[in-house]
């Protein structure tokens, strides 16, 4: 019996979500090595990561000279995933604790 559309699509949602979180987790540790402080948050962080999310990095502390040029690294080491880059320092107060709530490590699941 074929896999159904359901199955398909759970197996592909997986697999992007474990791809997505092994190329967010080498640009936190590449950022990091710039002296950008960055996390995930969004849907990769909470877990309901789907099959067109993007991946949210959340940028904590940046050198001045970096800021928005970093997106350029990040691009490259995406390799095609959609991103976005947030940075804190321009984050409405109002959501400010809850993005730092929900901020993770991008640390690979096991």
């Amino acid at each position: 019996m074929a896999p159904s559309f359901a199955d398909l699509t759970a197996r592909r949602t997986a697999e992007r979500a474990r791809l997505a979180r092994e190329r967010a987790a080498l640009v936190v540790e590449r950022l990091g090595a710039l002296g950008v402080e960055a996390s995930i948050v969004g849907s990769l962080a909470r877990g309901d990561f789907r099959l067109h999310s993007d991946i949210n990095f959340l940028i904590l502390a940046c050198p001045p000279e970096l800021k928005y040029r970093l997106e350029a690294e990040v691009e490259d080491l995406m390799e095609g995933l959609p991103f976005d880059c947030i940075y804190l320092d321009e984050v409405r107060p109002d959501r400010r604790a809850r993005l730092l709530e929900e901020a993770q490590d991008a640390s690979p699941r096991g």
